[in-house]
Formats: structure tokens, sequence, C-alpha cells
């Protein structure tokens, strides 16, 4: 904590300071892990998050606690996720390398009709309201559970299962609507 006391410059910043610390890191941590499912990475997402807090500590201070907490959560959580889409890019690099032969033997068409659908699918997804959004999203991207998916949504999992089942159904009407369902 000491690292980021020095980097602020008043008294009333490094109290502030302290108080966040000592009430949100292991929340902090716990938040980032779900998603990472790694120690070591959400301990660093938890330092960065921290850092750009120091940043932005004055845009803080007068807010209530439960803004903070989100403004706080929503930091760690695209960090997080920016960090594991960064992991599995890589991944995917190095499983690509290792199957070189095996994606080429694929005809064009075929990858060229899964990348379309693919596209059409984010389209259609952007369109969508933000709950539907954002449960297909953790769900089916992330590949996150409902419970975990209530958890970073703050709501119940049976309300992220009745969101996912109206999400789904609104993604079919819209694919029917180009062709794709009969």
């Amino acid at each position: 904590m000491y690292q980021y006391l020095l980097l602020l410059n008043t008294d009333k910043e490094k109290e502030f300071f302290e108080k966040i610390y000592n009430r949100y890191r292991h929340e902090m941590y716990y938040a980032s892990y779900k998603i990472l499912k790694n120690s070591s990475d959400a301990e660093d997402i938890v330092h960065e998050t921290f850092l750009t807090l120091t940043e932005n500590l004055d845009k803080m201070m007068d807010n209530p606690p439960h803004k903070n907490w989100n403004y706080i959560l929503t930091i760690v959580k695209n960090k997080s996720y920016n960090l594991y889409k960064k992991k599995k890019l890589e991944a995917e690099k190095g499983l690509r390398r290792s199957e070189q032969n095996q994606i080429f033997v694929e005809e064009l068409d075929v990858r060229m009709a899964k990348i379309e659908q693919r596209e059409l699918l984010l389209k259609l997804l952007k369109q969508m309201r933000k709950p539907y959004q954002d449960v297909l999203l953790l769900q089916y991207y992330h590949e996150l559970d409902v419970m975990e998916i209530a958890e970073i949504l703050s709501k119940t999992p049976d309300n992220v299962r009745h969101i996912s089942m109206r999400a789904k159904r609104k993604l079919q009407s819209m694919l029917e609507e180009y062709g794709y369902f009969e």
C-alpha cells in the first residue's frame, strides 16, 4: 500500500486511498479471480487498478461508497476481461501454429461462412438491449456460468437464467429475419 501512497499528494487523498484499499482490495481480487481463474493474474489486475485509482482519486472523493465500488468494479472487470482476451488470443496463436495444416485443409467457403455468421452474431448482439447483450456475451464469449454472471451483474441466478432465455429468443427472431431459421 505504501507504494501507492507515495503517488498521492495530500494527506486527504492518502487517507481516502487507505480506506479504499483496506475496504475493497479483497473484493477486487475476488472479482478478478472469478474472471481470470489465476491468482497471480488477479493480483496484477488489483495492482493495476490501484494505480489507475491513484490517478483518478479526485473524481471519487466526494462520491458515496456504492458509487465508488461500482467505479472500482468496472475498472477491475474491464482490465480482467482485457487480460483474459489477450491470454486467450496468445493461446489461440500457439494453437494455430501447431494446427496450421488442419486449418488450411478446411475449405475457404466454409471458413468464410463461419466468419460471416460470427460477424452477424456480434452485430445482432450489439443491437440488443444491455442486459441481454451482457448475459449472452458473458455466457458464450467469456464462457462464464450462471452463478458467475449473476455475481458480476449483481443479479440473482434465476434472473440471469430468465434474461438468458429471453435474449436467446430475441436473437433467434433476429436471425429468422436474416433467413437463418424457418
